[in-house]
């Protein structure tokens, strides 16, 4: 029997390169191993610290204690990871932004290595709008947010809307449209800007797009959503310089802008 050298040296070199591939999977597993140990058993980048800012309506310690909660919570007993590594962000906010309708924003940053950070932006009120056949009122942000719950209010101080129509509003949804909220926004802010004080805006229940104000002076503006809002104002604005300065409107009982480059009044 002849010995061939090639051969064993060959089946030496293979059990070295199974022996080294073994040790490096060994190594490799053990610092996997490690390493998920050390991230999430030691609380090495664990949450201790929850820092809020921006807060004046939304009660700071309300809001820390429902992050606080978020992070402690699970699912099937498993309790949420708190490293700081694994937390989503956009999960944080949206739990906190349901929860508390008043808030616009949430920002959240993570500051190593056991740092928690998160900023509000509240909502600012545009406004309170009451729904007549519910007497229900919410304040609403300039997107048409309803916020929360409000006191049916009068005045020049504050728009006021007074919703004939029907639907159901909740915390953090919508009271209209945005065509309407919009619609209605812009037009006391230029009204305002001709020197119209108006006391409520109102839809009625039956209406498809249009919308009243009732001025300080009694008489009413009517107004539709088909039109350019800014623009009807604006010819309004001409008109009174020209036809109808102040003095003129003691008789007036209404101006139509439902048309769009047409104003009628009586």
């Amino acid at each position: 029997m002849r010995y061939n050298y090639k051969d064993e040296l060959r089946i030496k070199k293979r059990k070295k390169a199974a022996l080294t591939a073994l040790v490096a999977l060994f190594i490799i597993v053990a610092a996997c191993v490690g390493l998920g140990y050390l991230l999430f058993f030691t609380g090495l980048l664990d949450v201790r610290t929850v820092d809020i800012s921006g807060t004046e309506i939304v009660s700071s310690a309300d809001l820390k204690t429902a992050a606080e909660e978020w992070l402690s919570g699970g699912f099937l007993g498993i309790t949420r990871n708190r490293n700081l590594l694994f937390i989503s962000a956009e999960k944080l906010v949206s739990e906190l932004t349901a929860k508390f309708p008043k808030i616009d924003s949430v920002e959240i940053r993570k500051e190593f290595p056991h740092g928690l950070k998160i900023a509000v932006v509240e909502r600012q009120s545009a406004g309170i709008w009451c729904f007549v056949v519910s007497s229900r009122c919410f304040y609403f942000d300039k997107s048409g947010v309803a916020y929360a719950e409000a006191a049916q209010s009068s005045g020049f101080l504050i728009l006021n809307v007074s919703d004939y129509q029907g639907q159901a509003v909740t915390l953090g949804s919508r009271v209209n449209s945005e065509e309407w909220t919009k619609n209605i926004i812009t037009a006391r802010e230029l009204l305002l800007k001709i020197g119209v004080n108006i006391a409520e805006f109102s839809i009625s229940s039956g209406s498809f797009d249009e919308f009243d104000a009732k001025t300080a002076g009694g008489w009413k503006i009517m107004f539709s959503n088909s039109t350019d809002i800014a623009k009807q104002i604006s010819s309004l604005s001409i008109l009174f310089r020209d036809k109808l300065p102040a003095e003129k409107r003691a008789g007036l009982q209404y101006i139509d802008l439902r048309i769009q480059d047409r104003i009628y009044y009586k």
